[in-house]
């Protein structure tokens, strides 16, 4: 019997030293050099390059900034090979509409075409506290379908929180009342720790159906700081990603004046430093 508790113990000792040792994927958010839509196609493949010469492994950027190549993604697939990079997941969202149905059916159909991996989705919820009863359920029906249209064409719909949903249970409601089959998550860490919701614990919460982690940072009166210079408890993220294991795509995403290049650099040393990786 001892021997079989033993074994057993260095069985489990051994999976969670793979999880240990498998390594997580870092990448940018592009609106972490200034704009969340570049209307100039010079100025956005800029900063697609200067992502990858940064370092940085991928990138996520709104489904805007990729509608341009929709009709040619051979063109930009060649753009992120040149930049040496993935395209993690085209970012959108909105109200619950067919022509916003329409739109991620186009976009997946895209991101799967340039080796892409998700569409991170928003939601947008009434200004109304509390929110409306059937605020919550008919955000997962619709989050449902989307990921119904994204599975269609292979990619992954994850959703992407704001604060709103932190100000209560709403990221743990959606959790519940979503098909995990079809929908997983892209959780943002600066939203919830804004509105005082431990970081951590949702982790804990999402678990496996963690497929992005927005790395960013919250200050006592609710702005967003650049990463390493507000509340975030970085260390206590890490280890509870390590504890669900999660190795996926840890993103960079700074919304601040001072957005750029610096930033970007600054963020992917603490990336580093924080999951122990080496340039």
């Amino acid at each position: 019997m001892r021997r079989n508790y033993f074994l057993l113990a260095i069985a489990w000792l051994l999976c969670a030293a793979a999880i240990q040792a498998e390594p997580v994927h870092f990448g940018c958010q592009a609106r972490t050099f200034g704009e969340g839509i570049y209307k100039d196609e010079a100025t956005f493949l800029n900063v697609v390059h200067q992502i990858g010469e940064v370092g940085f492994e991928g990138i996520e950027t709104n489904w805007k900034n990729l509608e341009r190549y929709f009709d040619r993604p051979a063109d930009f697939t060649k753009i992120l090979k040149d930049a040496r990079l993935t395209l993690i997941g085209a970012h959108m969202g909105g109200q619950p509409s067919p022509k916003l149905l329409a739109d991620v059916e186009r976009t997946a159909q895209f991101v799967k075409a340039v080796g892409g991996k998700s569409i991170v989705f928003s939601g947008a919820f009434p200004k109304a506290r509390p929110l409306p009863a059937d605020t919550l359920p008919k955000m997962a029906e619709f989050l449902n379908g989307v990921g119904g249209v994204c599975a269609k064409h292979g990619v992954r719909c994850l959703y992407h929180n704001h604060w709103t949903e932190c100000e209560t249970d709403g990221l743990e409601q959606l959790c519940k009342l979503t098909d995990p089959k079809l929908v997983g998550f892209a959780f943002d860490t600066g939203h919830a720790a804004r509105v005082g919701k431990d970081p951590a614990a949702v982790i804990g919460v999402l678990g496996k159906r963690l497929g992005v982690i927005h790395f960013a940072d919250a200050s006592e009166d609710g702005k967003r700081p650049p990463l390493g210079e507000g509340r975030l408890k970085i260390p206590a993220v890490v280890e509870a990603l390590r504890k669900v294991g999660c190795n996926q795509w840890i993103v960079l995403e700074e919304e601040t004046k001072a957005a750029g290049r610096p930033l970007a650099e600054k963020g992917l040393a603490i990336f580093r430093k924080a999951f122990q990786q080496p340039k």
